[in-house]
């Protein structure tokens, strides 16, 4: 069975995002705001007793973030999904007719497949094995 394991929000304005979540809500700052040119964002990552929360604030509109928050507004970016056995999920998910690109990654740092959010009603799904670092 997969896990839910962390929520992608892409955010307008991380300051306010983190009044709620941080300060109002209490979830815990697991590190300091990052900026990471990769996907044009800066982000936070906070800990809810049950489950991890990314923030991005997208700076840059041609990356994924960005375009997301430029044709959606603030929202769902992505789910991250996580399995004890990653092979049989792919299978189930073959047999449902849904495609996973990947595998990415590698080198230690976890193997992660997507599922297009054509597929996922919206949301980018990254799945990995358990243990597995957040790759957004």
């Amino acid at each position: 069975m997969a896990n839910f394991e962390y929520l992608v929000l892409v955010v307008r304005d991380l300051e306010r995002a983190l009044g709620l979540y941080e300060r109002g809500l209490g979830f815990t700052r697991v590190e300091d705001v990052t900026e990471v040119p990769a996907i044009g964002a800066r982000r936070v990552f906070l800990r809810a007793e049950n489950c991890l929360l990314e923030l991005l604030e997208p700076h840059d509109d041609t990356k994924p973030p960005g375009a997301f928050l430029r044709a959606r507004g603030e929202g769902i970016f992505a789910l991250g999904i996580r399995s004890a056995d990653v092979e049989e999920t792919l299978a189930q998910l073959r047999r449902a007719g849904i495609a996973a690109a990947g595998p990415t990654g590698g080198s230690g740092e976890g193997e992660y497949w997507y599922l297009r959010p054509a597929d996922a009603h919206g949301v980018l799904v990254e799945l990995s094995a358990l243990g597995a670092p957040p790759a957004i």
